[in-house]
């Protein structure tokens, strides 16, 4: 990446963060801010920025840098530019085996990334074998992405219907969206989260290789199958874990590839970790258009999140249709 880049990005990420510190129902002058980093400022001001701006911060910034990542991942290794996690069924199906445990067992929270982990690598699975007709055309694998989340909604739904009081907290977990979350969702995001970005990044070696013909691999002496089944469990991984505390958030692992893409060729090694920082940036500019109407519940952050990347999931598949006659 050009030095020029790097300098727009971290700006962009400075004044991002602190309009985030900045911003909510009481809201914070850039004085308040240093002040509170320094240890003063009154009871309220300290448990609003260190118990729940900051942790929702740094939240926003991960689950983004996550879903990017696997979005990137899935895309690369099927060589599908609709691949996302969203389009695949990985987040419905994440979602939906979260709702199933909370409704009809009593299961502590801490198991829910692994229910997520198996609810949406099921789900993945059964889209991708849905679609699979000598190879995967991107229309087939959102159609059949489609269904299987469709499917998911409705047994979520019939659900919820029947679960009485839990109902409210759940459909308001559904829309998606990171207010009132603390240290300690921060923590298990980063624990289900943090080791497989990190893998990630460290093998963007072996993923540039997928990126290439797959002959072009076995010629390297690379078990192309074993390395793209890693990289997607790698992205259902990241995927269940941002999805188990911030719910469903849509379209970030769709349109961020794709924006770095313009940026950077998905060859070059800082591919991955661009789409990460993006991922973040963007779900942390998302947040903050999610707190500026001036009412007492915020917008959730899936809504948000849905009407940017609706049109740009249009545009990408008007796109693929002219491509492919």
């Amino acid at each position: 990446m050009n030095t020029r880049l790097i300098a727009i990005m971290a700006a962009i990420s400075i004044i991002a963060v602190v309009l985030s510190l900045m911003m909510g129902a009481q809201a914070f002058t850039p004085t308040d801010l240093w002040r509170l980093s320094q240890g003063e400022g009154e009871l309220l001001q300290w448990i609003l920025f260190w118990e729940l701006r900051l942790p929702r911060t740094l939240l926003a910034l991960l689950v983004g840098a996550s879903l990017a990542t696997a979005g990137g991942l899935m895309q690369g290794v099927t060589r599908n530019p609709l691949a996302a996690p969203d389009l695949t069924g990985v987040v419905a199906g994440a979602a939906c085996m979260v709702v199933i445990l909370s409704t009809l067992a009593s299961v502590d929270a801490a198991w829910y990334p692994l229910a997520g982990v198996a609810g949406g690598a099921f789900v993945g699975a059964l889209t991708f074998v849905i679609a699979w007709k000598n190879g995967l055309m991107p229309v087939r694998v959102v159609l059949a992405g489609v269904a299987m989340s469709s499917m998911c909604v409705a047994v979520m739904t019939g659900l919820l219907v029947f679960s009485g009081a839990e109902a409210g907290e759940l459909f308001f977990w559904l829309a998606g969206g990171i207010s009132g979350r603390g240290w300690a969702q921060l923590a298990q995001v980063v624990i289900w989260t943090g080791p497989p970005l990190l893998l990630a990044m460290l093998l963007v070696r072996w993923f540039r290789v997928l990126l290439l013909d797959d002959a072009v691999g076995r010629s390297l002496g690379i078990s192309v199958s074993r390395w793209r089944l890693m990289f997607m469990l790698l992205a259902v991984v990241m995927t269940a874990g941002a999805v188990t505390v911030a719910g469903p958030v849509g379209f970030i692992g769709l349109v961020v590839p794709h924006i770095t893409r313009q940026l950077l060729s998905d060859q070059s090694a800082a591919w991955l970790p661009l789409n990460a920082a993006l991922g973040g940036l963007l779900l942390l500019w998302a947040d903050l258009m999610a707190r500026l109407p001036a009412t007492a519940q915020e917008v959730p952050l899936g809504v948000v999140t849905a009407l940017l990347g609706g049109p740009w999931l249009l545009l990408l598949m008007h796109k693929n249709i002219r491509r492919t006659g």
